[in-house]
């Protein structure tokens, strides 16, 4: 197999007298070009050597040598900025031809093959061996064009990469030590408001540690002996009554509404549990009967197997609605934002208590589950839950279910 890399430059001139520098590799004798930053005037561009020039050998001076280097002069900003700044790129090319080899060393040695995407993404991503913040950085963009995470996780994901970012613009993988967690979480606190949000910072940052550990990158685990810490959600479900109201709401609205539509996603939430992420899945999902099968796409990737979710009357009342008015799989998918704001009209307009959001629903399915007498073990199946702890926080023990669980032990003496 044949690698190499040479500079070259990229023609026509441009208006500013200089031409695009660019590495042009080799892979089995198709050529590869690659932009490294770098415009140079053509004329003094040393090709065998890869090199900028400030001036020229004698022997290599034309007729027209002093108008070239009174162009170039002027283009760089005076005799010696031409001389630094050519000095300068040179750094910067001497730096993107070792990269290169590197990459060339690397897949000779492993006897690996080297394709045009595998280095060009080697090429890109050489930063990110040394530096977490690329690294992480890195790793959310791959993995979501993969496939591996949805666009809520990539938000979410890219979201505590800019809060690190904020935090500590490079983080050097050696420098990784026990001091790193509790000096993030110290950033957290003075700047992030919410518990569980600075939960989720950590725990996602950990995620990357992982997949950086995977990746044979060795440094000191910062999170040893840390604990993070969790509360329960702020998120709290719809009490039935309200519920009611809103299912004797949504037979009034017409279809095609906004508020039909969006009432529809949020209520087979309520009767199904699953999260908004696997809502705007549906379309991909396959029903058999009152069995819905997909691919939960939080933390699919683990099992790299499809879940099963049995629906009840109601939901699958929900879903034929959508599938006939929509003419689709799935519901219609509005923003976030505009859905949980419609949401909240909503409310206000019915006068309900309540806080309406998306993510109530998974908390209204795991509360009415548990007041009609599930089994909590059951519901962990159903949320596709590893821990009976995790279930439990979507789970919210009111009076009236108090009440009737004591009245159903007086029954039963």
């Amino acid at each position: 197999m044949g690698y190499s890399a040479k500079f070259v430059l990229r023609r026509p001139v441009r208006r500013d007298g200089t031409c695009q520098v660019r590495l042009q590799v080799l892979l089995h004798r198709k050529p590869l070009p690659l932009g490294v930053g770098v415009t140079w005037p053509p004329a003094f561009f040393d090709k065998s050597a890869g090199r900028c020039l400030a001036t020229l050998p004698k022997e290599h001076r034309g007729p027209d040598y002093r108008a070239q280097l009174s162009a170039a002069q002027d283009w760089a900003g005076g005799p010696a900025a031409l001389v630094k700044r050519a000095e300068d790129y040179n750094l910067v090319l001497g730096q993107t031809q070792g990269k290169a080899n590197g990459i060339f060393v690397e897949y000779r040695l492993s006897g690996n093959p080297l394709t045009a995407e595998r280095f060009v993404a080697e090429f890109k991503t050489e930063g990110s061996k040394s530096d977490f913040v690329a690294f992480y950085h890195q790793q959310v963009i791959e993995r979501h064009r993969k496939g591996k995470i949805a666009d809520n996780t990539r938000k979410n994901h890219l979201s505590t990469w800019r809060a690190l970012q904020t935090f500590r613009p490079e983080i050097p993988f050696y420098s990784l030590n026990s001091n790193f967690a509790d000096d993030f979480k110290a950033y957290l606190e003075k700047n992030v408001r919410g518990v569980n949000t600075r939960w989720a910072r950590h725990k996602d940052v950990k995620t990357y540690l992982a997949l950086a550990r995977r990746a044979k990158i060795k440094f000191e685990d910062p999170y040893d002996g840390f604990r993070n810490q969790e509360v329960p959600g702020s998120w709290r479900p719809v009490p039935p009554d309200e519920l009611r109201k809103l299912e004797a709401y949504y037979v009034l609205c017409a279809p095609g509404t906004a508020h039909r539509r969006v009432l529809c996603k949020f209520l087979f939430s309520c009767k199904s549990s699953l999260r908004l992420g696997d809502l705007k899945q549906l379309a991909k999902a396959q029903l058999d009967g009152n069995r819905l099968t997909f691919e939960m796409q939080k933390g699919w990737s683990k099992r790299l197997q499809a879940t099963m979710l049995p629906l009840t009357r109601q939901a699958l009342g929900y879903l034929h609605d959508a599938v006939q008015e929509e003419g689709s799989g799935g519901f219609r998918d509005y923003s976030d934002q505009y859905s949980n704001r419609m949401l909240t009209a909503i409310g206000q307009m019915l006068g309900l208590l309540a806080r309406l959001h998306h993510h109530a629903g998974r908390e209204t399915f795991a509360t009415e589950f548990i007041r009609s007498g599930g089994k909590v073990e059951v519901l962990q199946k159903l949320m596709n839950h590893s821990k009976i702890s995790t279930t439990m926080k979507y789970v919210h023990v009111d009076d009236t279910m108090k009440c009737n669980a004591i009245a159903a032990l007086d029954a039963a003496a």
